[in-house]
């Protein structure tokens, strides 16, 4: 081997050497950690006007039953709505004007995790991700979008730090790095809590009439059939005049029988209070028709199937004319506003939280007997609920019941209109006085003792008519004004109940069907109570008291003459006032003119005999 060869043998083992030597330098150095660089910085900066959110998405996972929820809120032609819920109305400004302030400068606080395979451990796993096997650790899924749906925040909210009340395990959608962060939203994706629950809207001081049909459906001849031959039986009527006087019930026994005010009270405040608790939408042409007419006038097949669905029908009355009916009965309220609510209860139905809220397949509408509705609520309906369980609702079930709800207008609950007077007829042959006679003679004022001239009694007739004219005119706008806007009420009102069935609770319906016995009760009489007003026995060895109530006086030990009265006497209108004995006693004018009582006790001139004489 040559030099030349040796020293460029010793340069590629020094090459290979120094390689090897910077591979070995570069392996043992540590990985560059990634995601600490973000710590303390926000998530979303450029989101910082909260007015550009319009709408918001939850989506929320339950492990125990693997379901998920998706409910969102959305700003859409000129209202709020809730897509998830058939778009129902939706009372969302302020809410999510809130939530968007709370989410405007979220920072990120200390890393915790940049490895997808912690997403689990920490509850941050997307509950949209369905490549994700996993049904443990998903979390809730929070999106803030601007108009035209673009995102200004897209948050995965997992588990709660422990012992840190206002901390989350936090990550955006499109990164794995798990971040300690403090969030105060009050964010709640409950129906109830993002809607107006209060059905009826009705202020119980304008109550004044409440009335409860109590009836079922023959479906097989489309016939309601009733109770009881007898009208109070199937029908309790409650009435007052205004909130400061009580309820009365019509046909009610008032000698043996009085009001449960505490059942009549509870009966108030339920309908005063009614909350929904879930919808569904109504179709099209019966929403129309209520919007038009204040009525529900089904016109196709496709109608009637909707109503008798929930439980309502179209059957004939006592009259044979077809009327809107449904399975257990109805109620209607009136105001003194002229508004008329009906409210119809249809088909009983169980199933979860969110199929009371917006219903799905395994929807039941089966329980149509009185045996079932019992089971419903006993320990028999066990095997349903673990039924419903294994399909995935979110919670245990609940017992509920489909409401229809209309309103009209009925003007006789505004009180009677007022009447116009009449106008004084004129005397026959009585002419018209120039102006100046007619200063004239308003300038003389008529004697007391002195009849006023035909003249001058029609001229006060007429007075008085002006000024009754008057306050009739005024009377007459006043109650017209209440026509037109108890009649617009009745129009908005049809307008928010035409496009929805309404879900109540079970509890709600049995406070509002009470029976006419529950809200009556017994008088009970007390032990002192005669048998018979005025019959009383007297006690024994003791003669009864004589039925009159004009017992005399007993005689003073001094008698004047029995047929002239006392010396001194008042006079006629002047009490307290005695007569003059020189003067001739007044008793001995003529007996035909009456005279007022004395105050001194008048002698008797032949006293009855009594047993006490």
């Amino acid at each position: 081997m040559n030099e030349t060869t040796r020293t460029l043998t010793f340069a590629g083992i020094a090459a290979v050497a120094l390689v090897a030597a910077y591979i070995t330098d570069r392996a043992s150095q540590p990985v560059q950690l990634t995601g600490y660089e973000n710590v303390g910085k926000e998530f979303y900066p450029d989101f910082t006007d909260p007015t550009q959110a319009k709408s918001l998405r939850v989506v929320s996972y339950n492990e125990d039953l693997a379901t998920l929820k998706v409910f969102n809120v959305e700003y859409k032609d000129g209202s709020w709505i809730i897509p998830s819920h058939h778009d129902y109305p939706a009372d969302a400004e302020d809410e999510l004007a809130e939530t968007a302030t709370s989410l405007v400068g979220v920072v990120r606080g200390a890393l915790e995790s940049r490895r997808k395979s912690d997403h689990e451990r920490f509850g941050v796993i997307d509950p949209l991700d369905d490549s994700n096997t996993n049904l443990k650790g998903r979390g809730q899924r929070l999106t803030l979008s601007k108009e035209g749906g673009a995102p200004l925040v897209d948050f995965i909210v997992g588990k709660k730090v422990p012992e840190q009340s206002d901390q989350y395990y936090v990550r955006k959608v499109d990164e794995d790095a798990v971040y300690r962060t403090k969030l105060n939203v009050d964010l709640s994706s409950e129906f109830s809590d993002w809607i107006e629950p209060d059905i009826l809207k009705v202020d119980r001081d304008r109550l004044v009439e409440i009335l409860i049909s109590h009836y079922s459906i023959d479906e097989a001849q489309q016939k309601i059939v009733y109770e009881s031959d007898k009208r109070e039986e199937n029908v309790t009527v409650l009435t007052r005049k205004n909130s400061t006087t009580p309820w009365e019930m019509q046909g009610l026994d008032t000698a043996t029988q009085k009001l449960n005010t505490a059942d009549v009270n509870q009966l108030v405040n339920t309908l005063t209070d009614l909350k929904l608790q879930g919808i569904r939408p109504k179709s099209g042409d019966l929403a129309a028709g209520l919007k038009k007419s204040g009525s529900l006038k089904p016109k196709t097949q496709l109608d009637l199937f909707d109503l008798q669905s929930k439980g309502f029908v179209l059957a004939r009355g006592p009259q044979g004319t077809p009327q809107l009916a449904s399975n257990e009965g109805e109620v209607v309220l009136a105001t003194n506003e002229g508004v008329v609510y009906s409210l119809y209860f249809g088909e009983i139905f169980t199933g979860s939280t969110l199929d009371i809220e917006v219903g799905n397949s395994n929807e039941k509408q089966d329980e149509k007997s009185e045996k079932k509705q019992d089971d419903s609520k006993s320990g028999d309906s066990k095997p349903a609920e673990k039924k419903e369980s294994e399909n995935g609702n979110d919670s245990a079930l609940k017992t509920s019941r489909y409401l229809l709800v209309t309103a009209s207008f009925d003007p006789s609950f505004l009180g009677d209109p007022p009447q116009k007077p009449e106008a004084p007829e004129k005397p026959a042959g009585l002419k018209e006085k120039p102006d100046a006679d007619k200063k004239e003679a308003d300038k003389k004022e008529t004697k007391a003792d002195e009849k006023p001239t035909p003249e001058a009694a029609y001229e006060n007739a007429m007075k008085a008519y002006q000024s009754q004219l008057k306050t009739y005119e005024r009377k007459l706008k006043e109650y017209d004004d209440k026509v037109v806007k108890g009649s617009e009420l009745a129009q908005e009102l049809n307008e928010r109940f035409a496009n929805w069935y309404y879900v109540i609770s079970a509890n709600s319906f049995e406070a509002l069907k009470l029976k006419r016995k529950a809200l009556v009760e017994p008088i009970e009489k007390t032990e002192g109570d005669p048998a018979k007003p005025g019959a009383a026995t007297p006690p024994a060895g003791k003669p009864a008291s004589p039925p009159t109530v004009n017992k005399p006086e007993p005689a003073p030990a001094k008698k004047p003459a029995p047929t002239k009265p006392a010396v001194k006497k008042p006079e006629t209108g002047t009490p307290g006032k005695e007569a003059d004995a020189t003067k001739k006693p007044e008793a001995e004018k003529p007996a035909s003119k009456p005279e007022a009582p004395p105050k001194a006790a008048p002698t008797p001139e032949k006293p009855e005999k009594t047993p006490d004489n």
